[in-house]
C-alpha cells in the first residue's frame, strides 16, 4: 500500500483506468465477487498503486494457495508478502492484495473508500470513545484498573455509521469529485472539531507527512478558515447515545458480562497468584513454581469463576493439598517447564 515498493512511479489517470480495468476482467475471472477495489475521488489525476481487498470467501484452501494461483494465473514474475499485504507488479504497476476475515469485507473496502477519509472519520469517533477502523465501529471498553481494554463490534454498515455523524450518507454513496468535495462533506458533520489538528498528536503530524489526503486536509483547514470546535461530552456520557443507536450491538449484556468477569478476576487476584503461593510454600520458585501455577489452574473447568467464589482460606488450603499431591514428582521439572505467571488478567 501506497506504491513505493518497487519504485514504479506513478500512472496518469487515463492510463491508471485502463490498467484497472484489465485487472478488474482477470480478477473477475479468478475471485468473482470476492473483491473490492477501494474508490476513489473522481478528478484524482495520477495513481501509485491499486489496492485490492479479498475476502476469505475466495479461498478455498489457503490464502498462500490462493497468492499462487494469483502468481500463475496473472503472469507475475515480482511479488512479495509484506506482512499482512501481498505485494505484487501487474503490467508494470504495483498491486496490493489484502486479505480479510469475510465479515469484515465490505467494512474493509469502506474504511479504505476515499483515500484517508477512514482516518479522517476515526478521528472524530474517538473523541466518543469509540474506534472506526477495517472492523467498522468499535466501542473501546476499558476496566477502572487500565489494564485491560477490550474494542466491542457495533456496527459494520457504513450508512449506519455515518449517520451516527449526521453525515449525508447518499453523498457518500455518490462520491465525491474532488477531496475538497471530500472534505467539505466531513466538517459539515456537528461532531467535526479541528482540535486535533490544530495541536496534533505525534501520530497525526507523521501521518500528514506520509499521506498527500492527510497534509492537504490541514492546509484546506487553513485556505477556509474552519476552526470549529466541540465541547465533546466524558467518555462515560457517550455510552446511552451509542447504546441507544446501536440497539444490535447488545452492548448492555456485553458491559454486564465483562463487569461481572472485572470482579471475578480482582477477587482472583486478592486469593490467587504467584506471592501468594511463595507465602503459603516458601522456597517454591522459578520453573517448579510456574508449573505448580499451571498444573493447579488445570484443576478448575471455569478458574477466575470458581475461585473468585471461594473464600480464602479454603482456597489457601487447596493451594496445599495440591502441593502435597504435586511435590512427589516436582522433581522431575526442569527448565522446559513454563515460566512463572504473574498477577495480571
Amino acid at each position: 500500500m501506497g506504491g513505493s515498493l518497487y519504485g514504479l512511479g506513478r500512472l496518469p489517470r487515463a492510463e491508471y483506468l485502463a490498467l484497472e480495468a484489465r485487472l478488474r476482467s482477470d480478477l473477475d475471472r479468478m475471485l468473482g465477487q470476492h473483491y473490492q477495489i477501494p474508490r476513489y475521488y473522481r478528478s484524482k489525476e495520477d495513481f501509485g498503486d491499486v489496492d485490492v481487498v479479498v475476502s476469505e470467501a475466495a479461498i478455498t484452501t489457503t490464502w498462500s494457495d490462493l497468492r499462487d494461483a494469483l502468481v500463475a494465473g496473472l503472469g507475475l514474475t515480482r511479488f512479495q508478502r509484506t506482512g499482512a499485504v501481498f505485494s505484487t507488479v501487474y503490467q508494470g504497476f504495483q498491486v496490493d492484495y489484502i486479505v480479510r476475515p469475510a465479515r469484515y469485507f465490505e467494512s474493509t473496502c469502506a474504511f479504505l473508500d476515499f483515500n484517508d477519509l477512514g482516518n479522517l472519520l476515526g478521528k472524530i469517533f474517538r473523541r466518543m470513545n469509540l474506534k472506526y477502523g477495517e472492523r467498522g465501529l468499535q466501542y473501546v471498553f476499558r476496566r477502572a484498573d487500565g489494564n485491560y481494554t477490550r474494542d466491542i463490534d457495533v456496527s459494520r454498515d457504513i450508512q449506519r455509521i455515518c449517520s451516527h455523524l449526521s453525515l449525508d450518507v447518499a453523498h457518500w454513496e455518490t462520491g465525491f469529485e474532488t477531496l475538497e468535495e471530500m472534505y467539505a462533506w466531513l466538517v459539515a458533520s456537528p461532531w467535526f472539531s479541528v482540535a486535533p489538528y490544530r495541536d496534533p498528536s505525534r501520530t497525526t503530524r507523521t501521518r500528514a507527512r506520509q499521506r498527500p489526503t492527510i497534509r492537504r486536509f490541514l492546509e484546506w483547514l487553513d485556505e477556509e478558515g474552519i476552526d470549529t470546535r466541540v465541547d465533546y461530552p466524558p467518555r462515560e456520557a457517550c455510552l446511552p447515545h451509542i447504546i441507544a443507536a446501536f440497539p444490535e450491538a447488545g452492548l448492555p449484556e456485553i458491559l454486564a458480562a465483562e463487569a461481572v468477569r472485572e470482579r471475578q478476576v480482582a477477587a482472583v487476584k486478592e486469593r490467587f497468584g504467584g506471592k501468594r503461593v511463595m507465602q503459603l510454600i516458601p522456597g517454591l520458585s522459578g520453573p517448579q513454581l510456574g508449573a505448580f501455577i499451571k498444573t493447579f489452574r488445570e484443576g478448575f473447568a471455569d478458574f477466575e469463576s470458581e475461585i473468585s467464589s471461594l473464600a480464602p482460606a479454603e482456597v489457601d488450603r487447596r493451594v496445599l493439598a495440591h502441593w502435597e499431591a504435586f511435590e512427589g514428582r516436582s522433581s522431575g521439572l526442569g527448565s522446559g517447564a513454563d515460566p512463572v505467571e504473574d498477577d495480571r488478567d
